[in-house]
């Protein structure tokens, strides 16, 4: 039978690379491995490879901070609904502020 190549000593290694922010295919470089089967190995392990999303989500009590709004450029809605920010065009926009 084929050894696995996932241990417990070098999950614990992989662990501590994840919390301090490594992607997974960082973590696979060093571990001579493919990426997905890092993702793969995060994903069995749940408990200990928390969701790289839960670190985007506001503090409760901390409000963001407000965007940085540069007076020639607008910020508009594409038709796929994607928003990007363009150059102001006085004809459509008005003067700048």
């Amino acid at each position: 039978m084929r050894d696995l190549f996932w241990t417990e000593d070098k999950i614990a290694e992989a662990q501590k690379f994840w919390q301090a922010g490594f992607s997974a295919r960082e973590i696979a470089e060093l571990f001579g491995s493919k990426k997905n089967t890092v993702i793969n190995m995060a994903h069995r392990n749940r408990d200990r490879f928390p969701s790289r999303q839960d670190g985007r989500k506001p503090l409760p009590g901390v409000e963001a901070p407000a965007p940085i709004r540069h007076p020639d450029r607008v910020t508009r809605v594409t038709l796929s609904g994607a928003h990007v920010t363009m150059p102001r065009v006085p004809t459509i926009d008005g003067p700048a502020p």
